[in-house]
């Protein structure tokens, strides 16, 4: 039992004992083994926007994003807000490392982080992006609606044709 009546989006683990959970409503869920033992513990945000996305290099360094920009950031400790330069939605983040994060969203917005600060890419679209995925820091992509498929090759990205109009929510590979 999760605790919580709010619509939950995205989910990230370090490992089977330490996951995270994001939704509506500013909520943030971790299953760990606390202070009742191993269940989901409620974490506070400090905001009431709606997350969309975590990710994570490992369970002291998780970065969520959301509605209007919001980017936060865990450190083991605490959440702090994170100056994403934009009101933009997002809607996916991933990253290669720690100092080399994506975030993705409304209108081709890109983001990449570098371990101090994020600072906007030009995607070259207009098109939303639902979600981002690479294999490393020179091999990234996004996809989002429209069919819209997007390629980073560690300097620029660039369009691909997916061959469809229909609209994807999600990627990953191995």
């Amino acid at each position: 039992d999760s605790g919580t009546t709010k619509i939950l989006r995205s989910v990230w683990g370090s490992g089977p004992n330490d996951i995270f959970t994001v939704g509506y409503s500013g909520t943030i869920l971790r299953y760990y083994n606390g202070s009742e033992g191993f269940k989901w513990y409620s974490m506070n945000s400090g905001i009431s926007n709606n997350l969309r996305c975590v990710w994570g290099s490992g369970s002291n360094d998780v970065f969520i994003v959301g509605d209007d920009g919001i980017i936060l950031h865990y450190n083991g400790t605490s959440w702090s807000s994170m100056d994403s330069g934009t009101i933009n939605d997002f809607y996916s983040i991933w990253g290669s490392g720690p100092n080399d994060v994506f975030a993705v969203g409304y209108a081709g917005t890109i983001l990449h982080y570098n371990g101090t600060s994020w600072s906007s890419m030009d995607s070259g679209t207009i098109n939303t992006s639902l979600g981002v995925w690479g294999s490393g820091s020179n091999d990234v992509y996004t996809v989002g609606y429209t069919g819209a498929i997007l390629h980073y090759n560690g300097v620029m990205w660039s369009s691909m044709d997916s061959g469809t109009i229909n609209d994807f929510y999600s990627i990953w590979g191995s």
